[in-house]
């Protein structure tokens, strides 16, 4: 076993760009993090997120304000969602089902019942609520998210922690650009702490399980979630060196990843990239 804590923070609505079938969603030129960054006019400050790599994610497409830097301390790269569809639970079920014994269960389930502490953190979600084996909390705010998330920091058992942000969700929503923005500057707050509180066999996953560019809130009569590739980020305290960990054909790479780390069997499309970050 590699890390005995897996963290992963969700973003929720966070996406770096439009994905490859962006046409078929409404979502060509959609760029959440692009465009919130040009409100800003260069002046979205994330020292933490640039450090682990969230310009390098895009140098061949600059965000304005995030370059890349020389020397960064996590590993990055973009996630594609794989599915055909776009709905509301598309990238959770992406990332965090798989089929064993020929039924779908899920990476969360599946942990607690093998004697994985288990922790879900988000707003309320069907998909996320039928996850019964785990400890749940319902969380209405990022500062309430980070909370939890610095409760579980100080539990010393193996565990994964999955928390989302939600605000990310409602400020993309509702076309809130400047909101969207305020908040990655005061997450970004948050994971500088986090990070320096964690223990080195602690692992942190930072992502988005679907995109809402408030650009495009004007598609049609409802909220739009937009076809974008997710960012990944992965820290490890005791793996400060980072590089590329390219394009990722599915989210599901990342819970295979964490099934990996644990010692699990599963059977996803998913492709680990724990001996990508551990070499």
């Amino acid at each position: 076993m590699a890390f005995h804590r897996i963290f992963i923070v969700d973003f929720t609505a966070l996406g770096i760009g439009e994905s490859p079938d962006a046409n078929r969603y409404q979502s060509i030129g959609a760029d959440t993090l692009g465009h919130v960054a040009e409100v800003f006019d260069g002046e979205l400050h994330l020292p933490t997120l640039q450090q682990l790599g969230l310009g390098n994610i895009r140098i061949d497409h600059p965000l304005p304000g995030i370059p890349a830097v020389d020397n960064p301390i996590g590993f990055f790269g973009l996630g594609h969602i794989a599915a055909n569809i776009n709905g509301e639970a598309t990238g959770l079920r992406e990332s965090w089902d798989f089929t064993n014994s020929y039924h779908t269960d899920s990476v969360f389930d599946t942990l607690q019942t093998a004697g994985y502490e288990v922790t879900i953190a988000s707003r309320f979600i069907p998909y996320l609520e039928g996850q019964a084996l785990t400890n749940r909390h319902l969380v209405g705010d990022n500062k309430t998210g980070f909370s939890v998330l610095y409760e579980e920091l100080d539990a010393l058992t193996m565990s994964v922690v999955y928390v989302q942000l939600p605000d990310f969700k409602y400020t993309g929503e509702a076309g809130e650009t400047l909101a969207f923005g305020q908040h990655l500057v005061a997450a970004d707050r948050y994971l500088e702490q986090f990070m320096h509180d964690m223990n080195e066999n602690d692992l942190l996953i930072i992502t988005s399980s679907q995109a809402s560019d408030p650009m495009f809130q004007s598609v049609g009569s409802h909220p739009h979630l937009t076809r974008e590739y997710m960012p990944i980020l992965v820290y490890s305290p005791t793996r400060p060196n980072g590089h590329s960990l390219g394009i990722r054909r599915t989210l599901a790479d990342i819970g295979a990843t964490v099934m990996e780390n644990f010692g699990m069997d599963y059977d996803t499309p998913g492709h680990s990239f724990l001996n990508e970050i551990t070499q």
